[in-house]
C-alpha cells in the first residue's frame, strides 16, 4: 500500500531515492503534493517529478511517487 499524502506532510524535505535534496512540500491537496522545488539544482528535480517548464507556477507529485515517508522526509521512488 502507497504512503498517504496529508497535511501533516507540509514542510517535509522531498528527497530522491539516493537521498538528494529535491524541494520542499509546501502544501498537500487531495492526494497531490506541491512543492517549492531546490532552485539550484533544478535539473535533476524535473528528472524524478517530470516537471517541463523551469518558470511553472506549481510543481506537483502524487502518492504513487513516493517510496517512504518519515516524520521529517518524503523519498521518492527513482524516476
Amino acid at each position: 500500500m502507497e504512503p498517504t499524502l496529508t497535511q501533516d506532510d507540509e514542510g517535509k524535505r522531498v528527497v530522491g531515492p539516493d537521498g538528494e535534496l529535491l524541494g520542499v512540500v509546501r502544501k498537500v491537496d487531495q492526494g497531490v503534493a506541491h512543492v517549492d522545488p531546490d532552485a539550484g539544482d533544478y535539473d535533476r528535480v524535473k528528472r524524478y517529478l517530470d516537471w517541463g517548464d523551469e518558470d511553472a507556477a506549481d510543481y506537483t507529485f502524487q502518492e504513487a511517487a513516493i517510496e517512504e515517508s518519515t516524520a521529517e522526509e518524503i523519498v521518492l521512488q527513482a524516476g
